[in-house]
């Protein structure tokens, strides 16, 4: 009897204890920064990336792009959000940009130091719940490029077949925002006025927001996705669109911006 008692004190403690360290191992898991890159297992397109971001003291942060009007969309990062875990639940509340009030519950399917999976046991909107039987795959941000990023890019396009011919220049700055030129029909190099632009960095996810697109003629807020990849002074980029074609620029590192012809 006395066998049996310290065999079940002894499997009771195995268990209590593996089941703490699940909930700890989670918890310590999910930290860092997130970049969804697939639903249901199917490849998202570029410019539907999001990213999560656990922090320590429990602030959860999601950044995506959001929808304003048929004529604008910009990418926000929203910082009004807290999280819990409980076992293999992660547990969400908080408002975004528009005030409204949001309840998440995410089941962890699977989780490393490298990707995440999950799926949405509820969610709701104002207290109305939105059924969602979606599976989501994220992949964890490990590197910081934001000094490589910084500086004057000059490039153009090699998607095949591209309208776009020309030759670019970006200035990206540590601050967040960045200028934009482009060469006018007698030559000479514009900094685009009313460009507006401010970007924002998740490891190799680069999201940007400018304004008046000069290539589609397109007025308004505008955002844009492109995962990068930077080798000592030259940076492509690549983005999956909804025309289901990868879009790709290619650019090297410069000294200055142009001189700006007056």
């Amino acid at each position: 009897m006395k066998k049996l008692f310290l065999s079940g004190m002894i499997i009771s403690l195995l268990l209590f204890g593996c089941q703490k360290d699940e909930t700890s191992d989670y918890a310590s898991l999910i930290l860092g920064s997130w970049i969804n890159t697939q639903v249901d297992n199917e490849a998202i397109l570029t410019d539907k990336s999001y990213a999560l971001e656990f922090r320590a003291d429990h602030v959860e942060i999601f950044a995506s792009g959001y929808v304003i009007d048929a004529n604008n969309k910009t990418w926000i990062e929203n910082d009004q959000y807290t999280y819990s875990v409980t076992g293999k639940k992660i547990i969400i509340d908080g408002s975004n940009e528009a005030g409204s009030l949001f309840h998440m519950e995410f089941e962890i399917r699977s989780i490393d130091q490298n990707t995440l999976v999950y799926s949405v046991s509820k969610f709701t909107v104002d207290n109305v719940e939105y059924p969602d039987n979606k599976t989501y795959t994220s992949r964890h941000v490990t590197e910081d490029f934001a000094d490589q990023f910084a500086g004057t890019w000059y490039g153009k396009s090699t998607t095949p077949g591209s309208s776009d011919t020309s030759y670019h220049y970006w200035d990206y700055f540590a601050d967040g925002h960045y200028d934009y030129y482009f060469q006018d029909s007698l030559g000479n190099w514009i900094n685009k006025p009313d460009n507006e632009g401010v970007y924002f960095l998740y490891g190799d996810l680069m999201a940007s927001n400018y304004t008046n697109d000069l290539l589609s003629g397109g007025t308004g807020k505008a955002y844009e996705c492109w995962n990068f990849d930077i080798e000592a002074d030259t940076m492509s980029w690549t983005g999956l669109r909804e025309n289901g074609l990868t879009t790709s620029y290619r650019m090297e590192k410069v000294a200055n911006p142009p001189v700006i012809l007056k």
